[in-house]
């Protein structure tokens, strides 16, 4: 292996950063230190990789904006934030810098005014949780358009330019849950699916790909009805609740598991825990805690700490010019059993404070 920034910096007794900077003429550093890192450079023959070419070109920093769709961050993003937290730990001593800004939940006037402002601030890149509104579609169009790259992050939108996608293959993880409700009632049954808001294309794929595979491959299995959640507990309780009562008969139940303490609470009281057959999407840790008691057959993970890693790699490597970009880049599914509790219940948490309004990394 060749030396690296590190190994210059253990040697000259400073961070990676300055010597990227004093290598590479940037920044401000004091010239005798400078002169330091650039011998012991030279003595250890290092050669600049490709990412310190690509910074080498940029006279400021780099900044990226991250955009959430929601503001009550749940399990599910607290994943993506700790994947972003280790993406930023990375690429710090680069001159990255990260701007968090959370949405009001499933609000585009308040999406909207996020991108707006980002571009403002003269952002470099945007990595966003886009709402499916024309109007977030053609804003973020023009932006594609202006230069600024776009990755998509854990779901997309039809028809709209964008450097690169991290996030599952949501039709995929639609019949990968057709294919576990077979396992769980090869005779068939009766289904329920609770499904968080459409206003996610993702979840459109999804249930695409769930209800065409129940069609084709498992025409046993009847579905009942699909019913659309708020992420609003007191809400999600009470129509949970409804649906149950509408649907005594239900032995199938799919539902979320990071934005679903509402409706997995209606599911408890109502009986339903150990009586149907219930398969879950992502983790919490009341989901966590159903699957140790069995009351949930299995969880279908989108492993969102390695998406949110991934969308900070692939927006570095798309601003300095380094490596190849994927544009699709979809994260392989999990199916999670009892058996994974242990790993699960030890899952790390975002540190630091992530406050409404976006707070620098």
């Amino acid at each position: 292996m060749g030396t690296t920034l590190k190994d210059i910096a253990a040697m000259a007794g400073v961070s990676a950063g300055t010597v990227d900077r004093a290598l590479h003429d940037r920044g401000r550093v004091n010239p005798l230190v400078a002169e330091r890192i650039k011998k012991i450079a030279k003595e250890l023959g290092y050669r600049p990789n490709q990412i310190a070419k690509g910074l080498s070109r940029r006279k400021d920093n780099l900044r990226i904006t991250i955009i959430l769709h929601i503001r009550r961050t749940n399990t599910f993003f607290e994943d993506v934030l700790v994947g972003i937290k280790q993406g930023y730990d990375e690429l710090v001593d680069y001159g990255v810098s990260v701007d968090i800004k959370f949405s009001v939940d499933f609000n585009a006037d308040d999406q909207l005014a996020n991108i707006d402002r980002a571009l403002e601030e003269k952002t470099n890149g945007i990595i966003i949780v886009p709402i499916c509104d024309e109007r977030i579609s053609a804003r973020l169009e023009d932006v594609a358009r202006s230069g600024i790259p776009v990755v998509f992050l854990t779901n997309l939108i039809e028809g709209v330019s964008y450097s690169s996608f991290v996030g599952c293959d949501y039709e995929l993880s639609g019949q990968i849950a057709a294919g576990l409700l077979h396992l769980c009632a090869p005779q068939g049954g009766r289904l329920l699916v609770l499904i968080p808001s459409l206003a996610m294309y993702g979840h459109r794929l999804r249930l695409r790909g769930l209800t065409g595979t129940l069609e084709s491959e498992y025409p046993s299995i009847r579905l009942q009805e699909c019913v659309e959640l708020s992420s609003d507990e007191i809400s999600d309780y009470r129509l949970t609740s409804r649906k149950l009562a509408e649907h005594p008969d239900t032995d199938l139940i799919i539902c979320p598991g990071a934005f679903g303490t509402g409706c997995l609470t209606a599911m408890r009281d109502a009986g339903f825990f150990g009586r149907a057959k219930i398969i879950a999407y992502d983790c919490s840790r009341m989901i966590n805690k159903a699957l140790e008691e069995r009351a949930v057959m299995a969880i279908i993970a989108q492993q969102p700490s390695l998406q949110g890693h991934t969308a900070m790699k692939t927006m570095f490597s798309i601003l300095t010019g380094a490596g190849d970009i994927e544009r699709d880049n979809y994260i392989k599914t999990r199916i999670l059993l009892r058996e994974h509790w242990k790993e699960i219940s030890q899952r790390p948490r975002p540190s630091g404070q992530w406050q409404d309004g976006g707070e620098k990394v």
